[in-house]
């Protein structure tokens, strides 16, 4: 069988966004009367991808298994994505995966829960292709969603999230890109993009 060769491109986005209005009181006390102050909290979160697994082709056309373990936070914006695939792409084939073990931590005053997002760039993109990657999201509870990229998914419920993590704390999830291995010759030489969008979103408990 001859080899299928395909370009792959990953960009990923951080994004959080929420507010809450909080309520501090003051106390009484001889000589001073109660006085209430509103103080907006905030929602502030940390990304940080701990670990990345690479099981690719090496030189000579055989699957080799790579791991990166130095941190890289993703907080920020950056040209970098979380499987470390550079903007020109990468080489990949069916049984190509990437694992990105990434940490979100709660810097804020509000606990929030937290999905991953998938944007198929469609007008670039084949989507023969897209059908054949298959994206994994799974939290340290063992929460699991997947979806396959030219759906478009979101990995995570939209009102429980893959986790929640409260003020202070944190939390760890995996992220893992497969091109599947039933792939078959009508996407070889195409070329996918997609993004990554991580959303951490105030949690309100239901009444």
């Amino acid at each position: 069988m001859k080899n299928r060769i395909l370009a792959l491109v990953v960009a990923f986005v951080m994004c959080c966004f929420a507010c809450l209005l909080g309520v501090t009181y003051g106390l009484y006390d001889e000589t001073v009367s109660m006085q209430n102050h509103l103080v907006a909290g905030s929602l502030k979160a940390t990304l940080v991808r701990n670990k990345l697994t690479t099981v690719n082709l090496d030189d000579g056309g055989n699957f080799k298994t790579t791991v990166d373990d130095s941190p890289m936070n993703f907080t920020e914006g950056t040209q970098d994505n979380i499987f470390g695939i550079s903007a020109a792409g990468v080489t990949v084939v069916p049984g190509s995966s990437f694992t990105a073990e990434m940490n979100i931590k709660n810097d804020g005053d509000v606990a929030f829960y937290y999905y991953v997002e998938v944007y198929f760039q469609s007008v670039v993109s084949d989507a023969a292709f897209g059908s054949m990657l298959k994206l994994v999201a799974e939290s340290e509870n063992h929460v699991r969603q997947e979806a396959i990229v030219s759906d478009g998914l979101i990995l995570g419920e939209n009102d429980t999230g893959l986790g929640t993590v409260e003020a202070g704390g944190a939390e760890n999830f995996t992220v893992k890109l497969e091109f599947l291995k039933e792939a078959d010759d009508r996407v070889e030489g195409k070329f996918v993009l997609f993004d990554l969008r991580v959303h951490a979103v105030q949690k309100i408990d239901a009444e």
